[in-house]
């Protein structure tokens, strides 16, 4: 069965997710160009931002295991849609907001909203496909489309300061109109989107009783321990650079906004094209193998960027760089929710948050001390380490959980066609 029959193939709900998540990657886009460049101009220093962004994934990893548990009470649907708000929310602040203490506040609404989202997108996705075979497929499209459209939102936030230079800087209507983006995506996601029982369990209320510490124990195992960990490693190695590539793209190569916002936009496309690619890898190359080619190229990229590279090199390694880890952490995130049982997938993503927010947390302080002082190639290195950790732990630990529930993460064509002809 072709791509395109795949597609046609989801079911409606699968469909409407996908195209709202082009709204959410525009106004989250335009935001992740922006606000950097609009707190360097307000005085905030590298460090300080840094400090910011480690606040703000320690509140998503304190608030992730509660947002696991509301999702499991009170139906995915409805923290999802909270979390949207509550990102709005947040990104309106940090426009209003002129010194630290409303960016912390700002930090601490968008931080709970995107906890709340992450905690139940991949769930909620993976209950409108319906099937095991949907969901590698409905989780690619979802990612691209996001990256996409994300990086048509970085390349309007390279143009909003110069079409509407207003404000306490320049990047101030740009905040507020990625605000804009994401209320429009709560809006459509709660009235396109139905609501479902498949994120409860069928114990629930004998589960409810007991304090949450005792829930925790009942349903976790040594499979979403290994699991989290290997997550904590992906989210250090996450943090270092993509939430600082704009600060320092600009600054390594003494660019202007507009031109740093170029090659984000094509960045964008990259990404794109890595998330599309994605099941066609796992299918390709097989369910652990593409695992060593992926890592592979990953770690010699990011070992190359780590020295003092011409601007020509530079680029081209980057964008090379930037698509290969994503198609990596889209092939994690995926295959770690598929191989943990549906009515532990709640708990599972409350508990992946909570090591990602930690991971991500130190790296987020690591990466702002390290380009306060203006090193903006330790970076790179910084990630080959962590890297090269989480290679070795795959090897040890996930490749026999990924190996076992490889079912779950390849495209079986000739089933799908077979599953086809009998239903004619």
């Amino acid at each position: 069965m072709s791509l395109i029959m795949q597609v046609k193939s989801l079911p409606k709900e699968v469909k409407y997710f996908v195209a709202t998540e082009a709204l959410l990657g525009i106004g989250m886009g335009i935001l992740g160009f922006v606000l950097n460049l609009h707190f360097l101009v307000l005085g905030i220093s590298p460090e300080q931002i840094g400090a910011l962004n480690s606040v703000g994934t320690l509140i998503m990893g304190l608030t992730s295991l509660p947002a696991g548990f509301l999702a499991n009470r009170l139906g995915r649907k409805r923290i999802f849609i909270t979390g949207i708000i509550l990102i709005g929310m947040g990104y309106n602040l940090f426009g209003w907001g002129t010194i630290i203490w409303v960016f912390y506040l700002a930090q601490v609404l968008t931080s709970v909203g995107v906890s709340l989202l992450i905690t139940t997108e991949i769930q909620l996705l993976f209950s409108y496909a319906k099937t095991n075979e949907l969901e590698t497929l409905s989780y690619s499209l979802l990612f691209a489309s996001f990256t996409l459209f994300s990086g048509v939102g970085t390349l309007l936030g390279g143009y909003f300061p110069s079409w509407l230079p207003f404000g306490t800087t320049k990047y101030q209507w740009a905040i507020y109109i990625s605000a804009f983006f994401i209320g429009v995506t709560a809006v459509l996601r709660g009235i396109l989107l139905p609501c479902l029982n498949n994120g409860k369990n069928r114990n629930i209320k004998k589960i409810e009783s007991m304090p949450i510490h005792k829930r925790i124990l009942k349903e976790i195992d040594k499979k979403i321990l290994l699991l989290t960990f290997y997550l904590f490693l992906m989210g250090m190695a996450f943090s270092i650079i993509i939430p600082f590539q704009n600060v320092i793209i600009k600054f390594r190569m003494g660019w202007s906004d507009e031109y740093v916002s170029y090659l984000l936009t094509i960045n964008g496309l990259v990404l794109f094209f890595a998330s599309m690619i994605m099941p066609w890898v796992i299918n390709r190359f097989g369910n652990i193998k593409a695992y060593y080619y992926v890592y592979g190229i990953n770690l010699l990229l990011t070992m190359v960027l780590s020295f003092n590279v011409p601007v020509w090199i530079f680029s081209p390694l980057f964008l090379l760089r930037s698509g290969s880890f994503t198609l990596l952490n889209n092939m994690i995130d995926s295959q770690t929710m598929s191989a943990v049982e549906e009515n532990k997938r709640d708990l599972f993503a409350g508990m992946r948050t909570l090591l990602r927010s930690t991971g991500s947390a130190i790296a987020s302080y690591l990466a702002g001390y390290i380009l306060e002082n203006k090193n903006y190639l330790y970076p790179f290195l910084t990630v080959f380490i962590v890297l090269l950790i989480s290679f070795l732990y795959f090897i040890i630990f996930v490749r026999p959980i990924f190996a076992s529930n490889a079912v779950n993460t390849k495209f079986y064509i000739e089933e799908e066609i077979q599953r086809d002809v009998e239903g004619i």
